[in-house]
């Protein structure tokens, strides 16, 4: 069975957040954004301004395409020149409804995969292979491999430092300069290429921290690490370049 590793980067959309908060009241999309990202923080216990998963947007989505002997074969940034958010996300879907196979993410059950799943509903996608195969089922790992999920166990314990702890934990940069926080700014920039690059380099990070957790549990030998990192070094040297 093949392995799509993923990623979804995302922007806030400011017009739903005028339209929910501030329903019928005479406020700019920005002041209306403003605000309700502070009554976000208020609500948050730790004062995190991170907005509820409906508004997201996807605004990039990186996938890895992963054989059966778990070797890197692809990495492709969803969509082309002129394409718009509608499209990236309707090609996911369509890509895993073709292609079926287990899906690999980092915290994707918590985040990318609802995110998406909401996107689906906004632009009308059919899904039926995804709901029927049982993507969503838990536990276990057959369909939607969640790194984060796995490693701990369902949410038993807090990885505290996240991608980013768990990409260091065997060597790896995990983020850099750019992160999840730097999205929304970067979208409103232009700098969408940018966007890209991050979503990109995690894919890539989170297939090689994919690898590491098959050789823990049994499902791959050294040699079969050994040759499926050494398969994926160019796409490893795009980490030391970023």
């Amino acid at each position: 069975m093949p392995f799509t590793v993923f990623d979804v980067e995302t922007r806030i959309d400011k017009g739903l957040v005028k339209a929910v908060y501030h329903r019928g009241e005479p406020i700019a999309e920005e002041e209306a954004y403003e605000q309700a990202r502070a009554e976000v923080a208020a609500r948050s216990r730790s004062g995190s301004d991170f907005f509820p998963l409906a508004f997201h947007v996807p605004v990039s989505i990186v996938v890895g395409e992963v054989d059966d002997r778990r070797l890197l074969t692809a990495v492709h940034v969803l969509g082309s020149p002129g394409y718009g958010e509608a499209e990236i996300v309707t090609e996911f879907w369509a890509r895993l409804e073709e292609r079926g196979g287990t899906l690999v993410s980092f915290n994707g059950r918590s985040f990318d995969l609802p995110v998406l799943e909401l996107a689906a509903l906004r632009y009308g996608c059919r899904l039926p292979r995804y709901f029927g195969a049982g993507y969503r089922d838990r536990p276990g790992h057959d369909l939607h491999y969640d790194l984060h999920d796995f490693l701990t166990n369902g949410g038993a314990f807090h990885l505290r430092g996240g991608f980013h702890l768990a990409a260091q934990l065997i060597g790896l940069p995990g983020k850099g300069a750019v992160d999840g926080a730097s999205v929304q700014t970067l979208w409103e920039t232009g700098r969408l290429a940018d966007i890209h690059a991050y979503c990109r380099r995690d894919v890539i990070q989170t297939y090689l921290l994919f690898l590491r957790v098959e050789v823990m549990r049994g499902r791959l030998s050294s040699e079969e690490y050994a040759a499926a990192r050494a398969a994926a070094a160019p796409y490893a040297a795009e980490l030391r370049d970023g």
